[in-house]
């Protein structure tokens, strides 16, 4: 029977049947010699017992792939199978070797087991990963050794700050370091100069204290482990960790706190410093004036004086971060000058502008223009100060001394007290505009006045009407008023418009408006019957331009319009009570 050509890596088939092939035959092709009865081809291996090849077997007959069949060489030499019974004895002799050093390692370890002593031989023991010949001097230094290694407390040999903390544990060191380092008393003393005023900063106003963290974890972990927390599990040797310990003894280790201070207080003191030299600058003041001599006066000018708050915090901080003893630091005050020095109020404090009005012969009117100028006279103006007329007098009373003298409301002449204080009110106005001040209220008359120039007068009437001007200098200013042989006079003191340089008035009429040329009657019961009374005379009204005109030297330099005036025409009017006859 012909024999098909297969193979494959476990099985041997042929057309008998597949069997398991012997692992040298793996991936072995061959063709059986039983079945053709022809030469075995030289490389083809032949087993020393032939196996029966006419077995029935129950596995199908699986033809190998084409690409699977390749020539197998024949050598032409049988060989015999090796024997594995070389295999058995190798298993035999590891089992004995390891019964024999276990019966070793037991007898080694005796001693750790049972505590039983060999007499004759050494005893061994493994201790920490390390066999050790177990000697009972040994053993007993190991125990002292891991008795001492055991305890719950800091090794000896540890200071921290200084302070000896060995042989208590971290709560006992934490309680026994607190009393110590709840303040500093000495940590620190900063001394800050200003001028000649000097503040210190030291722990009795910078509270300051140590901060303990975690010095006292990484205290207990020195001679345990490479770790500072406290409840981990020892890393390091034992023999490593006791020569570490024991070590501590004689080198000792010295840890540091933290230290830390109230930087809020430090940023209070700087603020303190700070509200303590800071002063604005004072402008020289007019102090006193000498009629007889018509001279002045004056206090003393003062610089202003400021810090910078932030840098002298900054430096502050700087100081204590570095725990600095002894030491002084300042930082360089601003200085701001006055605006008006003593010297340029001596050297440019002059006359700037004056103006006079002559009075009636009325005694009582006389009176309230004397006690008018006496209530403003000698008033200082400081720069952006604003005059207020009636500020400065306050309403007119019988009390204060006015007396009841002409005035004008509604359009009449009635009596009033203190009627004829608006040529005070008036007067001023004339010097305030010759001084170049800014004016910020004023008010015609009903009708132009006889003491000053049509256009430049200026009314006041309790509470309602107020003649106000404003110092818009960078100096003071200084108004003087007085009466004086029926002549009320008004002067402005101050800084010097420049040299040769004047400022005067004028006015001009514009536009002239003509009451009726009828009178108005009305009738009043309150008239003695029969009778009749003119109660408003007959005015014509005008709109009157005012100049503020520059002068150099005499010459005219600029003209400005100041403002214009609007005096309204009135009505002769007539009161009666008595009937008319046509």
């Amino acid at each position: 029977m012909a024999a098909d050509r297969f193979r494959t890596q476990d099985t041997i088939i042929n057309e008998e049947g597949e069997f398991a092939a012997p692992v040298r035959l793996h991936n072995t092709e061959y063709e059986s010699m039983i079945d053709t009865g022809k030469e075995q081809p030289e490389d083809t291996f032949v087993f020393d017992d032939e196996p029966t090849w006419n077995q029935p077997v129950t596995a199908p007959v699986r033809p190998p792939h084409p690409q699977q069949r390749q020539p197998v060489k024949n050598s032409g030499k049988r060989k015999k199978r090796k024997s594995s019974g070389w295999r058995a004895y190798a298993c035999v002799m590891v089992i004995c070797l390891s019964l024999a050093g276990t019966l070793f390692l037991g007898v080694v370890m005796m001693p750790q087991l049972a505590g039983y002593f060999w007499r004759d031989f050494d005893n061994f023991a493994f201790i920490n990963g390390e066999l050790l010949r177990y000697d009972p001097e040994t053993v007993t230094t190991y125990k002292q050794y891991r008795s001492y290694m055991d305890r719950d407390v800091i090794y000896p040999g540890i200071f921290i700050d200084g302070i000896h903390v060995g042989d208590m544990t971290v709560e006992e060191a934490r309680e026994a370091l607190a009393d110590t380092h709840t303040t500093l008393e000495d940590a620190f003393s900063v001394t800050v100069a200003v001028g000649n005023k000097t503040w210190t900063l030291n722990p009795s106003n910078v509270p300051a204290s140590r901060d303990l963290g975690n010095v006292l974890e990484k205290a207990y972990a020195i001679g345990r482990s490479n770790t500072t927390d406290i409840h981990t599990t020892m890393r390091t040797p034992f023999r490593e960790r006791a020569d570490t310990a024991v070590a501590l003894r004689q080198n000792g280790v010295n840890l540091t706190t933290t230290a830390t201070y109230d930087k809020e207080a430090v940023r209070s003191i700087a603020a303190e410093i700070a509200a303590y030299v800071t002063r604005d600058p004072i402008d020289a003041q007019i102090q006193s004036f000498d009629y007889n001599t018509r001279t002045f006066s004056f206090t003393e000018s003062q610089p202003g004086v400021t810090i910078d708050q932030e840098l002298l915090y900054q430096r502050m901080i700087e100081a204590l971060d570095r725990w600095e003893k002894n030491v002084t630091i300042t930082v360089p005050p601003v200085i701001t000058e006055p605006l008006v020095t003593t010297e340029q109020m001596m050297d440019s404090f002059t006359l700037i502008a004056a103006y006079t009005t002559k009075t009636t012969s009325e005694s009582n009117r006389n009176t309230n223009i004397r006690l008018a100028c006496e209530a403003i006279n000698g008033t200082a103006l400081m720069p952006g100060e604003v005059f207020s007329f009636n500020g400065a007098t306050g309403q007119r009373t019988t009390a204060k001394g006015y007396k009841s003298a002409g005035a004008i409301a509604a359009g009449q002449s009635i009596e009033e007290v203190g009627g004829g204080i608006c040529q005070v009110s008036s007067t001023i106005f004339n010097a305030v505009a010759r001084a170049n001040l800014e004016i910020t209220s004023r008010s015609p008359h009903a009708w132009p006045s006889t003491y000053v120039n049509i256009g430049e007068d200026a009314t006041v009437n309790w509470p309602n009407l107020d003649f106000k001007f404003k110092n818009n200098t960078n100096s003071p200013i200084f108004l003087i008023t007085y009466y004086k042989d029926r002549q009320m006079s008004a002067e402005i003191w101050g800084m010097s418009l420049g040299d040769g340089v004047t400022i005067d008035l004028e006015s001009t009429i514009t536009q002239t408006n003509y009451p009726p040329s009828e009178a108005k009657y009305v009738y009043n019961p309150e008239i003695p019957y029969g009778l009749s009374e003119t109660t408003v005379k007959k005015r014509t009204g005008y709109v009157v331009e005012t100049y503020k005109v520059w002068y150099k030297d005499g010459v005219e330099t600029s003209r400005e319009l100041m403002h214009k005036s609007t005096y309204k025409p009135y009505q002769e009017v007539v009161e009666y009570n008595y009937e008319f006859t046509y």
